[in-house]
């Protein structure tokens, strides 16, 4: 994520699990800021914002595992979107087809 990058309020089903590899961020409605190397756990149907501080002087790179659609809120905390895998990688094909590369094969799907 480039500095300043912030993501949709949105509220997970499923407990996450991140890890920073470069960077730092932080969600809008906590004090904590999670640098490289850190750890973070999400238990299901926590909601939150996250913000890449526009101070970065690199990209912020994340590994989540993510367990369940993620569900984007409204300014009124109605869901806007689902966000599932099923969607991810409908964009993803999408995408490669845009770029005009071949759409790999994914396992069940």
């Amino acid at each position: 994520m480039a500095p300043g990058t912030t993501l949709p309020t949105h509220k997970h089903t499923g407990e996450v699990y991140a890890f920073t590899i470069a960077g730092s961020w932080r969600y809008l409605e906590y004090p904590e800021v999670n640098v490289a190397g850190s750890y973070l756990y999400e238990p299901a149907g926590s909601v939150h914002t996250l913000h890449v501080p526009a101070t970065n002087k690199e990209p912020t790179d994340v590994w989540f595992a993510i367990r369940g659609p993620n569900l984007n809120l409204d300014e009124d905390g109605n869901v806007s979107l689902v966000f599932d895998a099923a969607f991810v990688l409908s964009v993803y094909r999408s995408r490669c087809r845009k770029m005009g590369l071949a759409v790999p094969k994914v396992i069940g799907a």
